[in-house]
């Protein structure tokens, strides 16, 4: 792979990878992936605004796969360094995905460092995608499977770039005829690849796209059959194609589960539709319920469609209220951390400004993955539909002029009205009672941005984070946080700090922690103490005593020796 003035390059031909495979530099400390508990929590649950949450056996569910698909791969975050555009796609809803795909339309793409980081510190998988199309992809695939020797060393470079930049394998998506006397050849690299890839990297995945059949011909299936399954049987899992039936995933059920695989399906669906059942952008859950009715996995392709379709001035908004409504058939996974420091500064990566301690070092706005820090497990399920009304498309016309109907999805906010790439918001005039989480770019104590915690019901907590934490020693938490405007000049208990709930699932035991100090930071930041007397942490959650809205700014939850004295006492 070529990189040049920090800037990741994919592979667009073979000898474009072949040679630069021994030029290869590294780059900037890669984050390890981080495991995982064995059980997840169903996103169904997640609107309790207390109580214990139900545990299922993580190997008993199905898997969830974004594949990322903005406007060809290697916008922005090609720099290494990050670039200072803050208004480029992201992602943030880590917990509730199994693995990442990047992909673009080049040969052998290789996911950029700062998505790689991002996803490992939370726990998600991140894969590249090898691709072939048309004609060119059939002379590529005669060239590689003309003997032995050169499969193999196709299949080996694939490896060796995996293994030197600390991702766990590919998409492979061959869009093109492959001759019939060849097919034994593929199937032959598809095994050695998976194999390879278990022997010299840990929690490895290939994912075989359904394309081309078993005489070799271009075919989609969108269903496991006997036309694709020799594909699937050489590798961890399947990519369906958009265009299924319920007939067909019913089938595709019994196949997977006659072979003990039915988590290893993946079935596609297509944010923007393209024959997808349901059409895909706001109504994605249309295909995501019938998928999850056969207990089947799911591939979301090209949910950039929150930021490439409608811009970014509106990106944030649209990608909360998109996961919100798919959230509860997906399932939280549930990082560990073993005698390790928790701590979060709720940066998303981008921001208008970088702050340190609290203050804007006035470098400009940025774009950098790699500066993301971990973000909250509980999507904003607030914004969930109360009501959507889409129209069933005019016939096809050969008019290029022929509008896209107008569809209206409301939420408790607002209604909103989505026409192609036109989308309005009109707010509801209700005031709706309920707490909520959100994220704000306004201000930062370190990052790009901070977590807005709005209180109406001041007795229920604001769950933030479904993990693990184990520790061998005491332990120690702080809480960085501040007003707003209207708390500091309309509440008379202002300066009580937050309570900061830790609950251990595993035997109910609940602290609900007062601070032991707080003290005034040179900024409008404050910064609280606590004692926790749990040594295993499953759920952090914190909690006001009056209404308003509140900004945290950093969390850290640590050993005992990692904790040092504060100096600047609040009276």
């Amino acid at each position: 792979m070529e990189e040049s003035s920090g800037v990741v390059k994919p592979f667009s031909t073979l000898d474009d990878l072949y040679r630069n495979l021994d030029k290869l530099k590294p780059w900037p400390r890669i984050e390890p992936l981080r495991q995982s508990a064995g059980y997840v929590y169903p996103g169904s649950e997640i609107e309790k605004a207390s109580g214990i949450l139900t545990r299922l056996n993580r190997d008993e569910q199905p898997r969830t796969i974004v594949c990322h698909d903005m406007k060809g791969g290697y916008l922005e975050d090609r720099f290494i360094n990050g670039s200072s555009d803050p208004t480029c796609y992201t992602f943030y809803h880590w917990s509730i995905i199994d693995i990442f795909i990047y992909f673009s339309h080049h040969m052998v793409t290789i996911p950029p460092f700062g998505w790689i980081n991002a996803a490992h510190k939370h726990g998600v998988k991140v894969l590249g995608t090898v691709i072939t199309e048309h004609k060119d992809g059939e002379e590529i695939w005669s060239e590689l499977l003309s003997s032995l020797e050169k499969t193999r060393k196709f299949a080996d470079a694939l490896i060796t770039l995996a293994k030197f930049y600390g991702f766990e394998g590919w998409l492979l998506n061959v869009e093109n005829k492959i001759k019939p006397e060849d097919i034994e050849r593929l199937q032959f690299f598809v095994r050695y690849l998976t194999n390879g890839l278990r022997k010299d990297v840990e929690y490895s995945e290939v994912i075989w796209y359904d394309s081309i059949i078993h005489d070799g011909s271009l075919n989609w299936q969108n269903q496991l059959n006997e036309k694709n399954q020799l594909f699937f049987d050489c590798c961890d899992g399947i990519f369906l194609n958009y265009n299924w039936s319920d007939e067909s995933l019913g089938s595709t059920r019994e196949i997977a589960a006659r072979n003990g695989r039915l988590r290893d399906i993946y079935v596609g669906l297509d944010v923007w539709g393209r024959g997808c059942p349901g059409g895909g952008g706001f109504n994605s859950l249309h295909a995501l319920e019938r998928i999850r009715k056969f207990n089947l996995s799911v591939a979301i392709f090209a949910p950039g469609w929150t930021h490439e379709n409608f811009g970014p001035s509106t990106f944030e908004k649209i990608e909360n209220i998109f996961w919100a409504q798919l959230t509860p058939l997906l399932y939280i996974h549930v990082p560990i951390y073993y005698n390790e420091s928790f701590e979060t500064s709720f940066c998303r990566g981008y921001g208008r400004s970088l702050y340190q301690s609290g203050e804007s070092n006035e470098s400009g706005s940025f774009f950098n993955l790699n500066l993301q820090k971990l973000q909250i497990s509980v999507p904003s399920l607030h914004l969930k539909f109360t009501y959507k009304n889409i129209p069933e498309p005019p016939p096809k016309s050969t008019s290029s002029k022929q509008q896209a109907p107008e569809c209206t999805f409301e939420t408790p906010f607002e209604v909103i009205k989505v026409q192609g790439r036109k989308i309005t918001f009109l707010p509801k005039n209700l005031s709706v009672s309920v707490n909520r989480t959100d994220f704000c770019n306004d201000f930062s104590y370190g990052g790009g941005g901070c977590l807005q915690v709005t209180t109406i019901h001041p007795q229920n907590y604001h769950r933030l984070f479904l993990t693990h934490l184990e520790f061998s020693e005491d332990v120690k938490a702080t809480l960085i946080y501040r007003e707003s405007e209207e708390v500091l000049n309309n509440n008379e208990n202002r300066t009580r700090a937050p309570t900061l709930v830790l609950i251990n699932n595993s035997n109910n035991t609940s602290n609900f922690l007062q601070a032991n100090e707080t003290f005034q930071l040179d900024t409008r930041w404050r910064k609280s103490y606590y004692t926790p007397n749990l040594r295993t942490i499953n759920e952090i959650a914190v909690a006001f005593s009056y209404q308003g809205r509140h900004y945290l700014g950093e969390l850290k939850i640590e050993p005992v020796r990692h904790f040092f004295n504060p100096v600047l006492r609040l009276t």
